[in-house]
């Protein structure tokens, strides 16, 4: 819809969208016809559908149809006035409309032209309502009483459910200003309908309404919108003609059985209850055309053998269809005539309204006039300070804008020593990440250089318990088998004493029997084997030298043992290479010791044997306190390095956790103050960008104040096209006047250029220009006078130049004024614009309801 509707518009429109079914807001022919049926418009509905349709369109929009309407009740008003005359006091004297003696006032026959035009939607009512005046002479009203109270109190007996009946209810309800958001139950709305005087709003009408919400309670508007829209499905139920006549139909086809014997009877019917059990209705109650249909077929089954009794029973039957479709008939007649008288009152009411409605136009269009001109008053005094705070205000911005430049380069160059100091940070960021990267790689070498020398620690602390333990073993053994051997000799020389002492005994015995032919020494020599001496050796010195090669067999074996542990450690340390050294120099020696006893022979070989011997063990146990000492040396040195290494790893990793406190601490720092950073200059940006913003709303409302306004619509008067033609008079006789002018002063400039024209150019500009420049333009004009009547020419003409220089930036000025003018013009057409707009506005509101 083109524009808001009012409450009788929207109940034509509710109307007319239940013949709708397609939902596209337009209908067919039949479907217009069914409507105009529902509104019991008679013959007046036939020339509606033949008005509508005569264009070749298939369909008819609501506003084509209420606009129809609207012409086909304007044009048959004498009809209506006859029927509200005969329940009316009311006279009403319209002339035909085609008399041509008629005014424009007194024409409702014709439409009458909008009085305003905006775009291309139209206003205002599109015919002219009728005069109607009371039979009785009307007494003078005031201002807040209307009209119509006069015929309130007799409509409001009659608004039996009827739309008289929502029309008073909704002028009451407005009347008494109810709150519409109070709420209401069962008794309190029909004590509120009966307050208003609603008498045709019952209690089961109000169950009803309430019965259609499952709320006990509603608000007063709620209530009085589902009784108008209850209402309202009552009247087209009973505008409805057809659906009445079917219901209708439906009631009076079911009569008892006693009617129908009844009437028989009196039809002289012999035996009716007889007869209509034959028939099959035995029933209390039975539908006629039930019946008749059944008597119908019996006639044409019984033709040649005719009853006389069916033909009887057939029109009584008649006789009492006939009279119930005669009361039918009354009751159709008399909802039709008050229907009628209905439709009367509702459009002799909408003359009166629109009466009202022309009478407040028209006052509303006078004060609407005072008020407009009021208004360009202070528009123009509004325009003049604006432009004079504009000016300021373009100032500020100035000023704001190059403070705001000065920000931004300052901002940016913060921002870059920003992003150059975050730049250092990060390089130094990574160049801690990259120390402590080194810290940790040499803390996991140390760690596993520390791993390794304790696994060796602990293989040399195994080595030198098992070397410890052989030792033992070894020493152990040798003093057992040294102890036996020193046995055996000192058991041997008891036994080599016997033999000796037997050898004495026996020879003496054998020289004294043989006599003295040979001694005994020479026959023992004789007698004794080439190896007696090595076999029978019973010396200390033989058996000292056993025990000696013994001794060096074992302490070989000891040192080769020493050897294959050194080499199957394969360390590779000092020490291990030191034992390894002495130990093989030992062998060597021993080897050679061994050797060199091998080759003598005798008494010599014996005693260098001995010797040998007791100087190897002098060694050995030389050699051995040495190694030990220098295996004890080794432990202390094992043992300091070991610690030292301990403590360069505890200090490492020290180090190492206060290089990781001291990374997180920065870390730490550096974010939070970058994040500071980030949030001020955050804020910053975000003020700033409020105060940019700020600027540029304000330069922009600025701009549109001072920018060229779109031509406003032409408003459809004779005076204001008389008024745009004196304004465009004016503006050419103003141009023209302002052309000869600068003509005038253009020549008046030529004539001036000689020695004595300076006082004629002072006479112009001084009638051109009053403002307080040219008066200080004028006073110098008149020093130059003076000064071209001392010095001469010369000077006189460096002024005149500077003052034509004056001049052209006053006429440069003039021309800045002058497109100010132009938009301030158009300001005031903006303007103009919108008082239409208001105006407009307020004829609007004019037209809807009033209160009484």
């Amino acid at each position: 819809m083109d524009s808001p509707m009012n409450r009788y518009e929207q109940q034509l429109y509710s109307v007319f969208k239940t013949f709708d079914i397609d939902n596209e807001e337009a209908l067919k022919r039949s479907a217009v016809l069914q409507l105009c049926d529902s509104l019991q418009l008679e013959d007046r509905g036939a020339a509606l559908v033949d008005t509508l349709f005569d264009r070749q369109s298939d369909r008819v929009t609501f506003s084509q149809f209420r606009n129809g309407l609207l012409s086909v009740l304007d044009k048959d008003p004498i009809r209506r006035q006859e029927s509200c005359s005969s329940k009316e006091s009311v006279v009403s004297k319209t002339p035909s409309p085609s008399s041509p003696a008629q005014s424009d006032d007194d024409s409702p026959g014709r439409e009458a032209a909008p009085k305003f035009a905006f775009g291309s939607k139209r206003y205002g009512r599109r015919s002219r309502p009728h005069r109607v005046a009371a039979e009785d002479t009307p007494r003078h009203r005031v201002a807040s009483e209307s009209r119509l109270d006069s015929v309130r109190a007799r409509r409001r007996m009659r608004c039996k459910r009827s739309s008289s009946a929502m029309e008073s209810r909704e002028e009451d309800a407005a009347a008494l200003e109810l709150d519409h958001e109070q709420r209401v139950d069962r008794e309190r709305a029909l004590a509120l309908c009966r307050g208003l005087d609603m008498h045709g709003v019952d209690r089961f009408l109000v169950d009803r309404v309430f019965a259609a919400s499952d709320e006990n309670e509603v608000t007063v508007g709620e209530f009085f919108d589902r009784l108008n829209a209850s209402l309202t499905n009552s009247i087209e139920t009973s505008l409805d003609g057809g659906v009445v006549e079917g219901d209708s139909k439906s009631d009076s086809d079911i009569v008892s059985s006693d009617t129908v014997v009844e009437t028989w009877k009196r039809a002289g019917v012999r035996k009716p209850m007889g007869l209509l059990l034959e028939l099959g209705f035995g029933e209390a109650a039975l539908r006629l055309q039930s019946l008749e249909r059944v008597l119908d077929d019996e006639l044409r089954a019984n033709s040649s053998q005719m009853d006389s009794r069916l033909p009887l029973a057939a029109y009584s039957l008649s006789r009492i269809r006939l009279e119930s479709v005669g009361r039918l008939l009354d009751v159709a007649r008399g909802e039709r005539d008050k229907l009628r008288e209905d439709l009367g009152e509702a459009n002799r009411r909408a003359r009166l309204l629109a009466q009202d409605v022309d009478e407040n136009h028209d006052r509303i269009e006078a004060e609407l006039k005072s008020r407009l001109r009021q208004m360009e008053a202070r528009h123009a005094e509004a325009v003049r300070i604006a432009a004079a705070e504009a000016g300021v205000e373009r100032e500020r911005a100035a000023a704001a804008r190059s403070a705001l430049e000065e920000e931004a380069a300052r901002r940016a160059d913060t921002e870059n020593h920003l992003r150059n100091e975050i730049t250092s940070l990060q390089e130094r960021v990574e160049e801690y990440q990259e120390r402590a990267t080194a810290a940790e790689a040499r803390c996991q070498h140390a760690e596993r250089e520390q791993s390794r020398l304790q696994e060796e620690l602990r293989r040399a602390e195994e080595r030198d318990a098992e070397r410890a333990a052989r030792e033992g073993a070894a020493r152990d053994e040798l003093e057992a088998r040294l102890r036996e051997a020193r046995e055996e000799r000192a058991r041997l020389r008891d036994r080599c004493d016997e033999l000796g002492a037997a050898l004495e005994t026996a020879g003496a015995t054998r020289s004294a029997r043989e006599g003295a032919a040979r001694s005994w020494r020479d026959e023992v020599d004789a007698q004794a084997p080439d190896s007696l001496p090595d076999v029978c050796d019973l010396s200390l010195q033989s058996f000292d030298k056993k025990d000696a090669q013994e001794a060096i067999e074992k302490l070989m074996t000891f040192l080769t043992n020493i050897r294959e542990i050194s080499v199957r450690d394969g360390n590779g340390c000092a020490s291990c290479e030191t034992i390894s050294t002495t130990t093989e120099t030992f062998r060597e020696a021993l080897r050679s010791s061994r050797y060199e006893g091998a080759d003598t022979t005798g008494h010599n070989h014996v005693t260098s044997r001995d010797e040998a011997a007791v100087q190897t063990e002098l060694e050995d146990e030389q050699r051995l306190g040495a190694l030990r000492k220098t295996l004890a040396d080794m432990e202390h040195d094992h043992r300091v390095e070991k610690e030292s290494l301990t403590n360069v790893i505890k200090e490492l990793e020290t180090s190492l956790e206060l290089l990781k406190t001291e990374y997180e601490k920065c870390e730490e720092y550096w974010s939070d103050k970058l994040e500071e950073e980030r949030e001020a200059f955050a804020e910053e940006q975000r003020a700033g960008d409020d105060r940019l913003a700020d600027l540029a709303a304000r330069i922009a409302d600025y701009e549109r104040q001072f920018a060229p306004a779109t031509l406003p619509t032409i408003d459809e008067r004779d005076q204001l096209e008389l008024q745009v033609n004196q304004l465009q008079d004016e503006f050419d006789e103003y141009r023209r006047t302002h052309d000869a002018e600068l003509a005038a002063k253009v020549s008046h400039g030529d004539d001036a250029r000689g020695g004595g024209a300076a006082g004629g150019l002072v006479l112009i500009t001084r009638r051109l220009f009053q403002s307080e420049e040219l008066r200080r333009l004028h006073r110098r004009l008149e020093a130059a006078e003076g000064a071209s009547c001392v010095c001469g020419g010369a000077a006189a003409a460096r002024w005149r130049a500077a003052v034509w220089r004056e001049a052209g930036a006053l006429r440069a000025r003039a021309g800045r004024a002058e497109r100010a003018a132009h938009r301030l013009h158009a300001r005031l057409a903006a303007a103009d614009l919108l008082v239409k707009d208001l105006y407009l506005e307020n004829c609007r509101l004019a037209h809807g309801p009033r209160l009484p």
